[in-house]
């Protein structure tokens, strides 16, 4: 698990990124771009909503994600 401070710089500098992957813990990819970062709202764990491929928005929480992949650097 991450420290919030880092998992934010991570995703703040993939949030312009046209295609991201998202690694949880459990295994589960999710595959998209991020749509919002939620972190200074009150009493709520900080996340991360990422639009799917197929407009789907999922919302992970940042002590659920093991990895963060730039897809646009692989291409």
């Amino acid at each position: 698990m991450n420290d919030f401070f880092t998992m934010m710089e991570k995703l703040q500098d993939l949030f312009d990124s046209p295609e991201i992957e998202v690694v949880k813990l459990d295994g589960t990819r999710i595959r998209g771009r991020i749509d919002n970062l939620r972190s200074t709202q009150p009493f709520s764990k900080p996340a991360v909503k990422i639009i799917g491929l197929d407009g789907q928005i999922t919302k992970i929480l940042f002590n659920d994600i093991a990895e963060l992949i730039d897809l646009r650097a692989s291409a």
